[in-house]
């Protein structure tokens, strides 16, 4: 895979890498990693006008998933991109092989190895409103652009796309495509607006349509589930200072349901206890509590930036009706627990323990538990107006229903 010169040729690859999974023989499971000299060869069927819809799936934004934790410290500090750490060709801490199994010494280096990257995937915002929709593998909470252009987006002069890889898991596989605003000759450029890759941009006479293939075809011919996967560079150009900021502008927020959860994530998604998921009035009741959390979080935030939080509830009345109930109720029982309680009965000691708790599990802790924190810290006459004084600040970041 050299060329004469030395160098590796990352426009058109095949290697396999070591996944840590073995299988029931003990035999190692091996991960594919590659590019196809032609992209359409990746595509399930022959092209045709006729069946893009059957090839493709539209969506209108891209969204980062990740915990109620972590977006706590986003959304008081920002985005903080990462070099790639998963399996990938882009990570010089995995081995890679060659397609008999050998491994490459030395190991190819590729050329964003040491990138900050943020990564995204595609939804609609059809879906982020569906109370049923379900985020697989990171986290219950979900950041989702509201425009696809500028250079926090995908459209705009000066960003480059890239085809790093595709990766063929045992049942599925990832398309990962780099977005920067940096020129990288060793890599294969992308061109979005050809029909035939995993991302496919039509232009139209009032703007653009985006599409991605949410199936394709393996080395070996047999049609998998496939991801597509954006990895955004972190954009830290001379004389953009502001990008970091306009990143974070451009995003909503949502709380979702996840399953599947990476394993370093698991212990921070949010469980869903027996009947939650049976929808009552629209909406699973195991969403309510953890709307009202995380609009606490928005709604009292110290970033000046205020980001709108949309939700799965079909009406404003409704979702204002409902969670208004909710945080009544939240009030009432962590004042009478309050009252039981005694702030007298909890020393400097106790009172660090339960603010550090609230903190670092935000996702597992009860919301009562969070909420008596807080009356823990304001005097007592002051608790019969906190409700009110809440709920002013979370109607301000409660974002309008979506509609097409």
């Amino acid at each position: 895979m050299a060329s004469g010169d030395g160098n590796w040729n990352w426009n058109s690859f095949m290697y396999k890498s070591d996944s840590g999974r073995y299988r029931q023989n003990n035999s190692v499971i091996h991960y594919n990693h590659w590019l196809p000299e032609d992209q359409e060869d990746l595509l399930p069927e022959n092209l045709e006008d006729e069946n893009l819809s059957e090839i493709y799936e539209e969506f209108d934004t891209l969204v980062h998933a990740t915990t109620l934790e972590n977006a706590n410290a986003i959304l008081r500090d920002g985005f903080k991109p990462r070099p790639v750490v998963d399996n990938s060709v882009v990570n010089n801490t995995y081995r890679l092989m060659d397609c008999a199994g050998r491994e490459i010494i030395p190991r190819p280096q590729h050329p964003v190895r040491d990138v900050n990257i943020l990564w995204y995937g595609p939804c609609t915002f059809q879906r982020l409103q569906d109370p049923t929709y379900v985020m697989k593998r990171y986290g219950n909470v979900v950041f989702s652009m509201n425009s696809l252009y500028g250079y926090e987006g995908l459209i705009r002069k000066g960003l480059n796309l890239y085809f790093i890889e595709v990766i063929e898991y045992l049942t599925s596989s990832a398309s990962r495509i780099l977005v920067s605003h940096r020129d990288y000759p060793e890599l294969r450029k992308f061109d979005p607006y050809k029909l035939g890759g995993p991302l496919y941009i039509k232009e139209t006479r009032s703007g653009h349509r985006f599409y991605y293939t949410s199936s394709l075809k393996r080395r070996d011919g047999q049609i998998v589930k496939n991801v597509l996967e954006i990895m955004q560079e972190e954009f830290n150009k001379s004389g953009y200072l502001k990008i970091g900021e306009l990143r974070l502008n451009n995003h909503f927020v949502s709380f979702c349901y996840c399953k599947e959860a990476k394993k370093d994530v698991s212990e921070f998604v949010v469980p869903l206890s027996p009947g939650e998921d049976e929808t009552q009035d629209g909406i699973m009741p195991y969403l309510i509590p953890n709307i009202l959390k995380l609009a606490i979080v928005l709604a009292t935030s110290r970033n000046p930036t205020k980001i709108l939080l949309l939700t799965q509830f079909d009406t404003e009345q409704k979702r204002d009706q409902k969670l208004r109930e909710e945080l009544e109720r939240v009030h009432q029982e962590a004042d009478r627990k309050y009252k039981e309680f005694g702030k007298e009965g909890l020393n400097t000691a106790s009172l660090i323990d339960m603010a550090v708790q609230g903190i670092m599990y935000m996702s597992k802790r009860d919301i009562v538990h969070s909420y008596l924190n807080m009356l823990l810290l304001i005097p007592e006459s002051q608790h019969s107006e906190i409700t009110e004084s809440l709920w002013k600040k979370i109607s301000n970041i409660l974002m309008h229903p979506i509609t097409e």
